[in-house]
């Protein structure tokens, strides 16, 4: 049989109580008793909670309520006893009608999770759990279905919707070496998909178990106000006895201990965290923890890696120029032979190329990466290292004067530059760029909207290619040709001078950086596990203009939070003055005080309507992006 929830209970009782108090009223003769019972019946809820609470040591709003309660029916105050408890329920129905809006991001999140997989086998394919799934599986995802697992796509061609995922409006179309998330839904076509993360390590899962999480986390202020809790009802209690014994005024007694009962002050953060972060979910922005809030809030610098952040990463070769003794595809097919196990962006473009000219990697036993540096491989024709100059330099080669000027040419024309050496000797160079994303354009201004005062380009790239995009897009300071510790040393000086510190980047060489800003903002898309494990927004969309966007929110988010709490305290102290002077009585004060515990309610679940901007600035424009596959789609020019 299934169990009534907690909510309609509370309505049963409270239809109770009400007609019991009702009879109250037309029946003068049993009028005592009745209130009493009504108080009784609408004290059943109260008791309980603050006895549950009691036993853990805990001195609760419901503990305040119920001594309130009986201590009216002692004095003779059986009216007053009904009305406390009877407002006190009647405010907790109405707080779990409107927290249960607030809890709707994650509850949709929890709809949509995949329950079954279509596992192929060779007479056609078996619907099984979706946790059945093992890695290397393949699994068949027809129109209507949600993909149940992160993985490949081996054979076919089909739209599908990452709304749930990253917030984009537009569906994506994939097809054959596509990567597809879990939680996507097919809006048409075929595809057989090989499973890569399955159960708890897929994207979708793990999506929702950080959302989960961030909303445990407590903000400053929240921690703040839990730790005051703890010593004021038992305060409260000692002061109103106090009181009564000394004005010899039970009811004003009485009235002290039910209107100073910090209702709103108890759910002026959670109520304002929980309705923020899902909100915040549901457009692509995954913000780690209510504690993390006041920290994004306060970013007055923000710092970006260029590769994969400000570019869209996925640079192209322009130039393979081979130095003294070396052609050109010997230099291509030894800098493929070396970046075969790299992830970073210039290996992606070096290898493209090689595949488009039809030139074959060197076979290699070995490799290394070293990070900030390049690669290296133990090939046939030796020990190969591709890189920039850092690189070659600490295994002891040395570029001529001739071969220094073409790569100062190419880094002239802003490009990245890739060294290529063998067995000892420069063999050649290549050149890349990488195109600028439309929406970086957008950035820094929005930025600028937002709060943030500078920004700082941190990239291990050629000076002048990093300057040709700082400029390009208005950013403020450059420091390139870095090492991933010289990044790290660049986030600790700045936030040496005062500066709180928020480090946008891909993850490729960037998680230490991340994880050495005061806020750490990950792109979820193309970013690596490392860096999405130490950042506190990730951005499952990569759109940069969710990083405005997202620190906005938080701030709102706090806003509204410090908006509850003033509205808690102003309630208290103006409804304490008022009994003080005699003019607020013991039911006024509780519908007053149940009415500000509503108000700070409405006032947080105005977050799950908030716009979350995509240009960071709902007037700004948005631009165009480039999709997954290298396709252009319009953005959405609501920015919401």
């Amino acid at each position: 049989m299934r169990a009534v929830p907690h909510r309609h209970r509370k309505l049963f009782l409270l239809a109770l109580a009400g007609g019991l108090m009702t009879a109250a009223w037309l029946l003068p003769g049993a009028k005592r008793w009745l209130l009493i019972a009504a108080a009784v019946v609408a004290a059943v809820p109260v008791a309980r909670q603050a006895w549950g609470n009691l036993r853990l040591r805990q001195f609760s709003i419901a503990l305040l309520v119920t001594v309130a309660a009986a201590c009216a029916i002692l004095i003779g105050e059986e009216w007053e006893a009904a009305v406390v408890t009877f407002l006190f329920v009647l405010g907790g129905y109405l707080e779990d009608l409107a927290l249960e809006r607030t809890r709707s991001a994650v509850r949709s999140l929890l709809d949509m999770r995949p329950r079954t997989a279509r596992r192929k086998r060779q007479d056609g394919w078996v619907e099984v759990p979706a946790e059945a799934v093992q890695a290397g599986d393949t699994v068949v995802i027809l129109p209507g279905d949600r993909v149940p697992v992160d993985g490949r796509v081996s054979a076919g061609r089909a739209v599908l919707d990452t709304a749930a995922l990253t917030g984009e409006p537009l569906p994506a179309e994939v097809g054959p070496g596509d990567e597809v998330l879990s939680g996507s839904v097919s809006l048409g076509g075929y595809l057989e998909v090989v499973a890569e993360r399955v159960g708890a390590d897929t994207t979708f899962q793990r999506l929702i178990f950080l959302v989960l999480e961030a909303q445990e986390q407590k903000p400053r202020i929240q921690r703040l106000l839990d730790r005051f809790a703890r010593w004021y009802t038992p305060s409260v209690m000692t002061a109103a006895a106090l009181l009564g014994l000394f004005s010899g005024n039970s009811h004003l007694a009485l009235t002290f201990l039910v209107i100073a009962c910090p209702g709103a002050l108890v759910v002026a953060a959670p109520v304002a965290v929980v309705a923020g972060l899902g909100r915040a979910a549901r457009a692509g922005i995954l913000i780690k923890g209510g504690e993390r809030l006041e920290r994004i809030g306060q970013v007055d610098v923000v710092t970006l890696d260029k590769t994969g952040t400000l570019t869209y990463g996925k640079p192209r070769v322009t130039a393979v120029i081979p130095f003294d003794g070396f052609d050109t595809s010997t230099v291509l097919a030894l800098a493929a032979a070396a970046e075969q196990r790299s992830e970073h962006h210039l290996a992606t473009a070096i290898l493209h190329y090689a595949r488009q000219q039809g030139v074959a990697a060197i076979p290699a036993t070995e490799w290394r990466l070293e990070p900030g540096l390049g690669a290296v491989a133990h090939t046939s024709a030796g020990l190969v290292l591709v890189g920039n100059e850092k690189l070659l330099a600490a295994h002891g080669i040395q570029l001529t004067p001739a071969q220094a000027e073409a790569v100062a040419g190419r880094q002239s024309r802003g490009e990245s530059v890739a060294l290529v050496a063998v067995d000892g000797r420069a063999a050649g160079v290549i050149g890349i760029s990488d195109v600028v994303r439309e929406e970086a354009r957008q950035l820094v201004p929005a930025l600028r909207r937002a709060g943030v005062r500078h920004t700082v380009m941190l990239t291990g790239d050629h000076p002048a290619a990093a300057r040709r995009v700082a400029e390009e897009l208005g950013i403020d300071e450059v420091r390139a040709g870095l090492t991933p510790p010289e990044k790290v040393a660049a986030i600790r000086s700045l936030r040496a001078a005062g500066h709180v510190v928020a480090m946008i980047g891909d993850g490729i060489n960037d998680a230490p950086a991340l994880a050495a800003a005061d806020v750490s903002i990950a792109m979820g898309g193309t970013g690596t596990e490392a860096a999405l494990e130490v950042a506190d927004i990730t951005l499952m969309s990569d759109r940069l203009s969710q990083v405005p966007a997202a620190i906005a929110l938080s701030r709102r988010i706090m806003a509204v939070v410090r908006q509850n709490v003033a509205i808690g305290v102003a309630t208290a102290v103006l409804l304490l003055v008022g009994a003080l002077a005699g003019r607020v009585h013991l039911a006024e004060g509780m519908l007053v005080h149940e009415a500000s515990v509503l108000a700070v309610i409405l006032n947080g679940m105005r977050l799950l309507r908030a716009e979350v901007g995509a240009c960071g600035h709902a007037p700004a424009p948005c631009q165009p992006e480039s999709g997954r596959n290298g396709t252009v789609s319009a953005e959405t020019p609501s920015c919401s």
